[in-house]
């Protein structure tokens, strides 16, 4: 399958993140690092919120990457002049299309959407946009009904249709169904944009991508509102790693950028995030430690070297004697089978005893005591 374009909107909905902002020096770094990495699109803020905003994405625009540098807008003229005024031309449009939002929040009726949406759509064409359309909430929206508002968008000129999970409320078999239905007869892209509500934004993401959704917004560490957007980092590596789309992907740069992510909102990666966390090259049971020593690949689909990591052998309860053997080999040093049984007894029953043992400071005062240093 071709790969899908990447929409990333960390300084969009990832900048929503409660608590989360990013200062202009930030907005520029990430920017550059998503271009290098092979972003197509970089969704970068809204212009409606003010003049730093559209102070930066006139910054953005000016350093022209190769990325396209998107501003995301409701459906109203004032927000697409906002956005020339940042000398954006990519111009994101979105409205509720769900009868619960349509009512509740906005306070209209399904028939105002189509008539607004021919209003702006000649105002921003008419001055030089090139318009991508959004449906949000599309997951709890009537199917036939969407399917009237993308078509209709189709034919004003968007170039682009985005369908929203913003609640993060759908499945991947209902997500194929979903992209698949309102593909059909549809020519210009479907962008899909999940969020995480329930832990399945990347599923669905791959999901989409593979029933006709030829675009997948994501964002970086899948920073966004709630639970979260489809993660870049989990999307990338599953396209590169288990689909075969992506050989030369930048997974070195894209980890520094989490990292640095990471450190300005001051939020700690977790040790077991896929892809990027600091633990997943790291293993302690013997049986698996066997097999990692004979060959990586048995319980390492992929190198860690691709990410820029090394391996790491972890002395616990679960490690056996093969591992103990070859770290001490590694420290220099030879042990007999009778000190390793002797130390992993030790350690076991201290484990049991405290849970709170050092193994490593241990095994180094075995070694001190009664290794045999190698010439």
């Amino acid at each position: 399958m071709q790969k899908p374009i990447f929409l990333d909107t960390t300084l969009r909905d990832g900048e929503q993140t409660p608590g989360v902002y990013f200062t202009h020096d930030e907005k520029i770094h990430i920017a550059k690092a998503l271009d290098q990495i092979g972003v197509e699109i970089i969704e970068a803020g809204i212009p409606s919120m003010g003049y730093e905003e559209r102070s930066c994405l006139k910054a953005l625009r000016q350093l022209n990457l190769k990325a396209e540098i998107l501003s995301w807008n409701r459906l109203l003229e004032v927000d697409v002049k906002n956005s020339l005024e940042a000398e954006v031309t990519a111009i994101h449009v979105s409205v509720p299309t769900s009868d619960l939002m349509i009512e509740k929040k906005m306070g209209k009726k399904r028939e105002w959407i189509l008539s607004q949406m021919e209003t702006v759509f000649a105002f921003a064409i008419r001055e030089g946009a090139i318009l991508s359309f959004g449906a949000e909430d599309a997951s709890r929206t009537n199917p036939a009904f969407l399917k009237h508002i993308f078509q209709s968008a189709q034919d004003l000129g968007a170039k682009r249709v985005r369908f929203a999970d913003t609640l993060g409320i759908m499945t991947p078999l209902q997500v194929a169904e979903s992209i698949a239905y309102l593909s059909d007869g549809l020519s210009i892209p479907i962008d899909y944009h999940g969020h995480n509500d329930f832990g399945l934004a990347t599923a669905n993401a791959l999901s989409a991508w593979e029933n006709g959704a030829k675009v997948i917004s994501c964002s970086v560490l899948g920073l966004g509102e709630r639970a979260g957007n489809t993660s870049i980092e989990e999307f990338a590596g599953i396209l590169r790693y288990l689909k075969g789309t992506m050989p030369d992907f930048d997974f070195v740069t894209l980890k520094k950028l989490c990292n640095d992510i990471a450190s300005w909102t001051g939020s700690a990666i977790p040790d077991r995030k896929p892809i990027i966390g600091e633990n997943i090259y790291s293993h302690e049971s013997g049986i698996h430690v066997d097999g990692i020593l004979k060959e990586p690949s048995t319980y390492e689909f992929f190198s860690p070297e691709l990410m820029g990591e090394r391996r790491r052998l972890v002395l616990g309860k679960h490690s056996g004697r093969k591992a103990v053997r070859y770290l001490a080999e590694e420290r220099g040093y030879s042990i007999t089978d009778g000190l390793i049984d002797e130390f992993l007894c030790d350690m076991r029953s201290r484990m049991a005893r405290s849970g709170n043992v050092d193994a490593t400071a241990l095994f180094e005062r075995y070694l001190n005591f009664y290794g045999e240093r190698r010439m």
